[in-house]
């Protein structure tokens, strides 16, 4: 044994240093819920259920009955992440026992993919295990196939399940049963029945290396092609070895621990693993030591207490290790970091504060001169977290580097459900001196990052509605927690709730919740609405503890994980993983202590501003973190009314422009809040305090906001990438950048209310503070605050997504749906993942959402302006059919033409024409002038090519677009509003098309509103004498049909009158041989319209004609039910028009083919029948008074009764007695 070292004496490790990372969670909902395919094997027993295994899709169910049945469904008790060696997709796999460890759940956790990879790892496979899976009895390992991954399961009814999965059943759900029967294979070790198997461990996919509870090791071994149905056995043990049944057999001693209903010897090894060459094998046994075995000759050749001191045999009882420690042991190669060294193992022991070893390994056959400590003077403890509490060592991981340098050791501990999480970055000859500083710590994610709602007045929003924004937030609970969280909570106060298929889980919590409270009467009975809302309050209070209660059963710790070819760490909970990232910037000044900036402050990275002098100044870290404490701590001493004040102002200030000065804003933000009145003294005082040490008040300059300001995205990664993110990537981009977005926030909205104070309060004319410049530093603050309240917005909303289609052999189809942001569904496919090979994953994972940010206001483009950034964003929504979500995004929408237009085009949507009609004529102007910017582009595919060639194009062509959009919404009065607009600013000649175009657009909405002065003004301008035509028949059938004759003939119609009396004579023609007997009430009276306009135009002939052809109809009707008024009444007017003609003029044609239209079907004019033709005859005003004078008789006689013997069949008239 070597003596202890000088720091031997030190109980404590090294404390943390630097906060360098941060942790960024994501829960492990499936990304549907028909994602799921369950693999069902068959019992080894005589009555099993299956013989074959038996493959189902599981639709996931979100709902459990109580936290029991929600545990086994979704809570893991084991799990890990294995990293495949080889680059093919899907590479990392996450593995976890659920459901009382019946089940293996298995799935893909890559962030990322190469571009010609083309479907997408989102199956998740359940293997149900006939029996009890071991605690710490799974390992995968990577088959010589590159395309199989092996999963070895060991039960409790040491059962050995041998798993050979192909990659893409993660991608594709359609294997068959054959390929789900032919993947695994059971096989019963004989060493099993002697002793029972405490842990397995896959060193490869053909070695397996068991430690049984008796203290042996059995090494497994099978050929390759074998396919796992048989093993080779081989036990070592600390004396001889052998292979036969009586060489196995060991008798159990009297120092055992119980375990899980076993026994274990304290030989047991709690750790295994192969030397990287094979030949010797490395175990952690309970009893405190560290062992190896040669693998050819079953001797062990070294063995060594885990902190090489000598223990009395009594004295082993006292350090025997937990049977359920986790990861104690690891072996690595660094070859050239010391002479003559081939290979590492590293030991952890849990006693005297946690203490590791590095054992060099020379040639382990020579025991203790082959293997040594490689730092016996030193003691080598874990991290002191400077917490009370017993915390333990929850895992570690090496990463090994040629020549060992810049290692890397990630160590997390853990107290109940807190964990810490620490690194270390070294060379290993200098371990000793670098193991007690440089530590770095990483910033634990957090269920309640952002504060639950408070029960205060005031507030424009109610408690439900501050509640049901907060818990349905995206990513902040998983729906599965929220339906359990439901059922409990109505089982525990014996509601029912709503019908799923009726409501969505948002309605359905908010009427249980809601139902509780109840509005109560004062004793004036008077409402108390301040108590139902305090009732509500606390009732949304209880179902968040139900929530919260779920969801820290979910992030309990299983493993810490490291993907050595990414470079990234993970961590595996209960029901999530978490990637561990490094941090930026702005995330190291907030998530570390002042004195710990200050301490490592030639660590960090300095920002310089540019002075008055153009001269860069440093901004020191630990000063611009004191700034942003100070910040915070000021507007954390606002009372709720100031604070609610700020936030409603600051939301008018961000997105309505002002004609107010900068001076004059910060002015009447200060006064509208009532700063002067709501800052006390002790506030005052308190915040000059906070500030003493950067030079109080007088040491605030605007360089200092600015190198704040600075910390944030500035520009994006540049280099080319081959990779995309996977949907489970987008996930862990998605929960960052919201990380980011809501710090990023809290610090500009701190800042800006500082700014505002201390320009009010501190920088007056009698004290100027020479260096701080208010304007610019508040106009720069609320750009940046404009960016990031979109960016809120984008990560708080959003709309459903289909992802693809799989076709399954049983002829069910997986579609794959879920609800995405519009931050994921409209820049994070976009943000292409860094590649490993020149920086980390955690640090390529960072830059991704920085660039993401950077990218969803406008990237790197200085010809795209954030103001184009946003009508982009509508146009999509619009484009889609996102309506509730415009609406809502119309707050951010600018004043500029294109922001007026895309406000023009939602109210057109929402059947707001007037309000449209506004906006378009307010952005005509500058939308019609010629540019070169493309609106079909800008507008995200809202205006095709061909309607975006209207615009900046001249004002005739975006009214002629706009008219037309008016049209597919029938709004016809605004597209003869913007018709006429057209027209008056393009001449004939210069654009005959568009010309006629428009004025015919002009008639037709002009007829569809009764518009008939406008109609007919668009109509005399026709030039094209058929159009004229065709629309003139409009017109007129048009107006006539809704009763609108007196303005017809009031028209002149100066060069189509003919035209007219042509049309009004037809459709008179028309009605006047109808067969029917009496006209309807609501038909047009043609005749007397085609009358009056003859009479207008002085026609007294052809207003003659008119008449005696309907005066001859109407008797040939007259036994069939005509009225014998209206021949009386006819007649006279006959006998008034034709004595207005001069004499020798009175006269008309009665009869011949060309009285009636041809081919018309029944009586002809004059009672001619069908197919009859009589002569032309002339009618003068004599016969016409003739008529009307018989006309007078023949009724004289019906009326005294005297009429007799009707004539013989084809003659007229009668015989009168």
């Amino acid at each position: 044994m070597v003596p202890l070292g000088p720091d031997s004496m030190d109980p404590k490790g090294p404390s943390g240093g630097l906060c360098m990372y941060r942790e960024t969670r994501a829960d492990l909902e499936p990304l549907s819920p028909n994602s799921i395919i369950r693999i069902q094997l068959p019992s080894t027993g005589t009555f099993n259920r299956f013989s074959r295994p038996h493959r189902q899709i599981l639709n996931y169910d979100l709902t459990c009955k109580d936290e029991e049945a929600f545990t086994r469904q979704h809570v893991a008790s084991s799990g890990a992440i294995y990293f495949r060696k080889f680059g093919k997709y899907p590479r990392s796999i996450l593995w976890r026992c659920v459901e009382g460890n019946k089940v293996l759940e298995l799935r893909s956790v890559d962030l990322s993919k190469r571009e010609h990879e083309k479907k997408e790892a989102v199956v998740i496979i359940r293997l149900g295990i006939p029996g009890t899976i071991r605690h710490g009895g799974i390992a995968l390992a990577d088959s010589q196939d590159h395309d199989l991954l092996d999963i070895f399961v060991l039960t409790k009814a040491n059962d050995l399940y041998t798993f050979a999965i192909r990659s893409d059943l993660f991608c594709n759900a359609a294997a068959s049963v054959d390929e789900v029967e032919r993947a695994f294979k059971i096989y019963k070790p004989a060493s099993f029945s002697i002793s029972t198997p405490y842990r397995l461990y896959a060193c490869s996919s053909l070695v397996l290396l068991v430690s049984l509870a008796d203290g042996r090791l059995v090494r497994l071994q099978r050929k390759p092609g074998e396919d796992g149905s048989t093993w080779d056995e081989v036990a070592y043990n600390d004396g001889h070895w052998g292979s036969s049944l009586r060489g196995l057999i060991r008798w159990q001693g009297n120092n055992t621990v119980r375990y899980e209903g076993d026994s274990l010897d304290q030989n047991t090894a709690v750790a295994a693993s192969l030397s990287p060459d094979g030949n010797h094998m490395y175990v952690v046994c309970l009893n405190h030591t560290v062992k190896c075995w040669n693998v050819d000759t079953g001797k062990v050749t070294f063995s060594r207490d885990l902190q090489d001191r000598h223990r009395e045999p009594q004295d082993i009882s006292k350090i025997m290790l937990e049977p359920s420690i986790p990861q104690v042991l690891q072996i690595f190669e660094a070859i050239g970091a010391f002479d003559g060294d081939r290979y590492y193992v590293v030991t952890f022991s849990p006693h005297d504060s946690g203490v590791f070893k590095f054992w060099a390994v020379r040639d382990a056959d020579y025991g203790n001169t082959g293997i040594h400590d490689r730092f016996p003077d030193h003691i080598l403890r874990l991290p002191d977290p400077d917490d009370s509490g017993h915390w333990t060592i929850a895992d570690f991981k090496v990463r090994s580097a040629e020549g060992g340098a810049g290692m890397e050791i990630w160590i997390m501990i853990r107290l109940n459900r807190r964990y810490r999480l620490y690194h270390k970055r070294f060379d290993l000859p200098e371990l000793p001196q670098a193991w007690m500083q440089d530590w770095s710590e990483t910033s634990i994610d957090t269920l309640d990052e952002q504060a639950p709602p408070e029960a205060l007045g005031g507030d424009p929003e109610s408690p439900a509605e501050k509640w049901i924004s907060y818990i349905f937030s995206p990513g902040r609970v998983p729906s599965a927690v929220i339906e359990t969280a439901l059922s409990v909570y109505c089982q525990g106060r014996g509601i029912q709730p709503l019908s799923t298929a009726k409501a969505s889980v948002r309605e359905r919590v908010a009427s249980a919740v809601g139902s509780q409270a109840r509005l109560e009467h004062t004793n004036t009975e008077n409402v108390d609405f301040s108590r139902f809302d305090a009732a509500v309050y606390n009732e949304w209070k209880i179902f968040w503890t139900y929530i919260t209660d779920l969801n820290h059963s979910q992030w309990s710790p299983l493993s810490l994980d490291y993907d050595q070819h990414a470079d990234m760490a993970w961590i595996t909970f209960a029901d999530g993983c978490s990637t561990i990232r490094e941090s930026s910037q702005t995330e190291i000044l907030t998530q570390n202590e002042l004195q710990v900036l200050s301490k490592n402050i030639n660590l960090l990275q300095t920002q310089s501003v540019e002075d008055k002098n153009h001269r860069l100044e440093p901004e020191l870290p630990d000063e611009l973190a004191m700034l942003i404490e100070a910040a915070a701590g000021f507007r954390n001493s606002f009372s709720h009314s100031l604070l609610q004040s700020c936030k409603n102002l600051l939301k008018t200030e961000l997105w309505q422009d002002s004609s107010y000065s900068v001076p004059d804003r910060i002015q009447l933000f200060y006064d509208r809040c009532d700063f002067a009145e709501e800052i006390g003294d002790k506030q005052y005082k308190r915040l000059a305090t906070a500030l003493a040490d950067i030079g109080g008040f007088d040491g605030l300059d605007s360089a200092s906001f600015q190198a704040i300001m600075q910390t944030f995205p500035q520009v994006m990664s540049s280099g080319l990438s081959e990779l995309v993110s996977t949907k489970f990537g987008l996930k862990i981009l998605m929960k960052g950048a919201r990380q980011m977005i809501t710090l990023h926030t809290r610090i500009l909205t701190d800042l800006l209310l500082l700014a505002i104070f201390v320009d009010m309060e501190v920088d007056r004319e009698e004290n100027a503070m020479i260096n701080f410049d208010s304007a610019t530093v508040y106009t720069g603050l609320l750009d940046l605050l404009r960016q990031y309240h979109l960016m809120h917005w984008l990560v708080t909303s959003t709309r459903a997504t289909h992802f693809k289609h799989d076709q399954v052999n049983e002829g069910v189809t997986l579609q794959h749906q879920w609800s995405s942001t519009m931050l994921e569904d409209l820049f994070g496919s976009d943000i292409k993942p860094r590649p490993y090979t020149n920086q980390s994953q955690g640090a390529g994972l960072t830059h991704s959402i920085q660039d993401l940010l950077k990218w969803a206001t406008g990237g790197d483009d200085e010809e795209l302006s954030f103001d184009q950034v946003l009508v982009n964003i509508q146009c999509n929504l619009l484009k889609n059919g996102n309506i509730s979500l415009a609406m809502d995004f119309r707050q951010f929408q600018p004043s500029t033409a294109w922001g007026t237009y895309t406000r023009a085009r939602l109210c057109l949507v929402c059947g707001d024409f007037l309000e449209a009609a506004i906006y378009f004529k307010k952005a005509a102007f500058n939308l019609s002038r010629s540019t070169s910017f493309n609106y079909h582009i800008a507008s995200a595919g809202l205006l095709t090519s061909l309607d975006a060639s209207f615009l900046g194009t001249g004002l005739p062509n975006y009214y002629a677009h706009i008219l037309s959009l008016f049209e597919t919404s029938h709004a016809y009065s605004q597209v003869s509003s913007f018709a006429h607009l057209a027209l008056q600013f393009i001449p004939r000649s210069q654009n005959p098309d568009l010309h006629s175009d428009l004025l015919s657009r002009l008639f037709h909405a002009s007829l569809e509103i009764s518009d008939f002065d406008t109609a007919y003004s668009a109509l005399t301008r026709y030039t094209d004498t058929a159009l004229q035509k065709s629309a003139l028949t409009s017109l007129v059938t048009t107006m006539l049909s809704q009763n609108a004759s007196e303005k017809l003939l009031s028209f002149p119609f100066p060069t189509l009158h003919s035209t007219v009396d042509s049309i009004l004579a037809d459709k008179a023609h028309q009605q006047i041989s109808s067969p029917s007997p009496v006209a309807s009430a609501e038909s047009i009276p043609y005749h007397k319209i085609l009358y009056a306009l003859r009479l207008k135009h002085s026609d007294f002939r052809g207003a003659a004609a008119v008449l005696m052809a309907h005066l001859e109809s109407t008797k040939s009707k007259q036994g069939r039910g005509g009225t014998e008024a209206d021949v009386l009444e006819e007649y006279l007017l006959l006998i008034n028009v034709l004595a207005v003609v001069s004499e020798g003029q009175d006269w008309v044609f009665v009869g011949g083919e060309d009285t009636a239209p041809a081919g018309h079907a029944g009586m002809a004019l004059g009672g001619k029948k069908k197919g009859e033709v009589r002569k032309r005859r002339v009618v003068t005003l004599e016969d016409v008074r003739r008529g009307y004078q018989e006309e007078l008789d023949r009724r004289s006689v019906l009326e005294s009764g005297r009429f007799g013997i009707v004539g013989a069949a084809g003659e007229d008239g009668m015989d009168v007695l």
